[in-house]
């Protein structure tokens, strides 16, 4: 992912956390929640990182029940693909097309 700034200087990945919620059976990332404490703001924990993951992910209407939680810093993060979290639940793997790639399925229906 691109690097942040604040004040000219880049965001260190101990200031921003990344929490995905994902499905184990298939690693499937549901949602995806992250955090920035700029300087002199205050820092939160992994759980409460969890918690709000989890709490925003059910107010847009996803079902939280049985979902797994893999915790990043924001530069694991990669830009402009589709992932899916690997069978360790260690990190992100490129998703495959077949399951995720919603702009190939859309070219595809804009061709027909």
């Amino acid at each position: 992912m691109k690097s942040m700034y604040f004040k000219g200087r880049a965001v260190s990945d101990e200031s921003s956390k990344v929490c995905i919620l994902y499905d184990p059976r298939d690693g499937r990332v549901v949602h995806v929640h992250g955090v920035t404490a700029l300087q002199g703001g205050r820092s939160i924990s992994e759980d409460e990182l969890e918690q709000r993951a989890k709490s925003r992910a059910a107010a847009i209407g996803r079902s939280v029940s049985g979902l797994k939680t893999l915790h990043l810093p924001i530069s694991e993060i990669p830009h402009g693909m589709s992932l899916t979290v690997n069978s360790e639940g260690t990190g992100l793997v490129p998703a495959t097309q077949s399951t995720t790639d919603l702009s190939g399925l859309l070219a595809k229906y804009r061709a027909t």
